[in-house]
């Protein structure tokens, strides 16, 4: 059901805007406050960084896009395991000056490094907002969560750069 909901999403952005109208976000993040759900054990992970890109364009007061971003693998803490992510997500932005409020929907998989029973991947989400610098930097701070039966949840903070 997600990947459909993604889908549309994808197809409405692109329909929307002339190629000219799109803006390209390079996101840069540090996950912080994250835990990894692996089954029927909860364990904090350790900082954990981010690389993302968006293609996005604007109409009044909004943003609409969609993304790719990757969670670097991060180890838990007090375990021997490590996990990463990646996710491909549709994201709107409602500006109110300069700051906004930001959320995202898409499809997550979780990795692990050693071997775990249940589904990695399903469906992603993320709120949170920001403010936008000099027309071109965006400072952002979304709760995320991740994945399935074994997922992982967390802050991220955010650094985007538009192109």
């Amino acid at each position: 059901m997600s990947q459909r909901i993604f889908t549309v999403v994808c197809l409405v952005v692109l329909a929307a805007a002339p190629a000219a109208a799109f803006d390209l976000n390079l996101a840069v993040g540090a996950d912080f406050s994250g835990d990894f759900d692996a089954g029927n054990i909860s364990v904090s992970a350790d900082t954990g960084y981010t690389l993302g890109l968006e293609l996005a364009f604007k109409i009044p007061v909004i943003e609409i896009g969609v993304g790719l971003e990757y969670g670097f693998s991060r180890d838990a803490k007090d375990f021997d395991f490590d996990g990463s992510y990646y996710q491909l997500y549709g994201i709107g932005r409602f500006f109110i000056g300069p700051a906004y409020i930001a959320g995202r929907f898409g499809y997550a998989d979780v990795s692990f490094s050693e071997a775990i029973d249940g589904s990695t991947d399903g469906g992603s989400w993320g709120l949170g907002g920001g403010v936008e610098l000099f027309g071109k930097v965006k400072l952002e701070l979304l709760f995320n969560s991740l994945g399935s039966d074994l997922s992982y949840e967390g802050w991220t903070v955010r650094v985007l750069y538009t192109f």
